[in-house]
């Protein structure tokens, strides 16, 4: 019996022992498996290029990415042992803004996961910061705290000051041009008034020139020496030409390079012709032009047929639009 005992005993033994060394083969399995699962993510996070995070629900950070290094200059270690962030990194102006997200974070009362801050590195310099966030949770649905996401945005913030810079700029290049044109503009409406003024008196003057003529011709008694002597003063006065070369320097200020443009374009054009153009650019009808020049208002229709002829303009084309756009 006894022998029949110990074989039975040793069988069983045997038995338990290969439940055991297989138990055993599973466990190491499972634990190599769980190795390799904790050496990938391992390694997702140490390479991570953003600073990754882990704080426990109390504040205290669980983890911290070596990729730290690159933005604070602060080893992991370092980081995992300072007390606080915020005293040993966060830029003294935004702390208080910085600790009341990451308690609202930790208390998962955030409505915003995002807040941009500054930091200041090692070496003391400034860099600008985003901080994501979001809860972390076992499979049960208990709550171990947060993961943060650190990210470098010094270069986003430099270069939409820049934009910023370049925007003011802009605006204020197109005010500037807003006032020299109203300036331009007021040059040109003072030189169309003068010119105005200019072709409306020597218009006058010649209508009272031809009212003295024809009281001359009436030989009025006692007065033929005085209609002589009025004919001659106001005909001299409206026989005054225009100062080509004033109404030039006012031309090129109110339009710069206009009659340069007119010249290279057509060279065989005359002094007249010039003028003629000019008078035109600025907008002035063949009737006030005609006072400016002492001529008759058909006088200078027949002088622009002429010009459109040397200026070679089909007939669909207004003399006044080529001459704007020149």
């Amino acid at each position: 019996m006894d022998k029949k005992q110990n074989t039975a005993r040793i069988e069983k033994l045997e038995s338990e022992f290969s439940d055991l060394k297989i138990q055993l083969e599973d466990a190491h399995f499972q634990l190599q498996d769980e190795r390799e699962k904790r050496q990938f993510y391992q390694q997702i996070s140490d390479f991570a290029f953003a600073w990754e995070l882990w704080f426990e629900p109390d504040g205290t950070i669980k983890y911290s990415s070596p990729s730290c290094y690159d933005l604070t200059g602060f080893t992991s270690n370092e980081i995992i042992q300072s007390e606080r962030i915020s005293t040993m990194l966060v830029y003294e102006p935004d702390r208080e803004k910085y600790q009341h997200f990451l308690s609202g974070a930790l208390n998962q009362s955030l409505v915003n996961p995002s807040l941009e801050f500054r930091i200041l590195t090692r070496t003391k310099q400034l860099r600008w910061c985003v901080i994501n966030v979001r809860g972390v949770y076992d499979k049960l649905g208990k709550y171990l705290g947060i993961r943060a996401s650190v990210q470098d945005i010094t270069r986003l913030k430099r270069a939409m000051g820049h934009i910023s810079d370049l925007e003011r700029g802009k605006e204020f290049d197109q005010r500037n041009k807003q006032r020299l044109q109203s300036q331009l503009d007021l040059k040109d409406r003072e030189l169309v008034s003068f010119l105005l003024q200019l072709s409306q008196k020597n218009e006058l003057l010649n209508k009272a020139k031809n009212i003295l003529q024809k009281a001359d011709k009436k030989e009025v008694a006692n007065f033929s020496e005085v209609v002589q002597e009025l004919r001659e003063m106001l005909g001299g006065s409206a026989n005054e030409q225009v100062d080509w070369s004033t109404i030039e320097n006012q031309v090129e200020k109110v339009h710069p390079g206009f009659m340069e443009r007119l010249q290279a374009r057509h060279s065989n054009i005359s002094l007249k012709d010039k003028r003629l153009c000019s008078y035109v650019r600025l907008g002035l009808s063949s009737r006030e032009i005609a006072g400016l020049l002492n001529l008759t208002p058909k006088s200078v229709e027949i002088a622009r047929v002429r010009l459109r002829k040397k200026l070679k303009l089909g007939s669909s084309v207004r003399l006044s639009n080529y001459l704007v756009q020149l």
